[in-house]
């Protein structure tokens, strides 16, 4: 098997629904390495964005080794999409490619956080930084960008690029 692809998507781009829905993508969920979630594994992940937590002592490390260790067994892997990752990526020429909601569509990544259960402090957070990181990505060393239109998502750009996705066979759309 050859080297997976990373995807370093903005927040709303459809990590999450494509991690569950096809077997050789995996969404690397950074929270879940960046900070202690002890106390909190019954709170859905959507949920527990936006709320203060510790840092593990071992971020971002463990999460680049992490994603290192994804593209040995998964075709696609996503990450989040933040500058201080497209830091480490460009230092350590490791090819990444980038997902982004159209700029002029704030309503869009605002409607999609609200329905998937993000708290207030969270969507706040997210419209502060929504421009700053279009900006900042334009500037790196990714290989394409994807700009997701109206109500497109990661899978809809994925799918007109002909990028392999193998449909979980325990995948079920209710």
């Amino acid at each position: 098997m050859s080297e997976g692809i990373i995807i370093s998507a903005f927040a709303t781009c459809g990590k999450s629904f494509l991690g569950k829905k096809y077997s050789n993508v995996i969404d690397l969920e950074s929270s879940n390495y960046k900070h202690d979630n002890n106390k909190l594994e019954n709170i859905p992940i959507e949920m527990r964005k936006g709320t203060k937590r510790e840092i593990n002592k071992e971020w971002p490390h463990n999460y680049y080794k992490a994603i290192k260790e994804a593209v040995q067994k998964y075709d696609v892997v996503l990450v989040q999409l933040k500058p201080e990752h497209f830091n480490y990526f460009d230092k350590n020429n490791i090819k990444y490619l980038i997902a982004y909601p159209n700029i002029n569509n704030w309503s869009e990544v605002e409607k999609r956080c609200i329905e998937r259960g993000n708290n207030q402090s969270f969507i706040i957070r997210l419209k502060e930084v929504f421009r700053p990181y279009y900006e900042d990505s334009l500037k790196r060393k990714y290989e394409k960008m994807y700009i997701l239109n109206n109500n497109e998502t990661l899978e809809d750009v994925l799918i007109k690029d002909n990028i392999k996705l193998v449909k979980n066979r325990n995948w079920y759309k209710w």
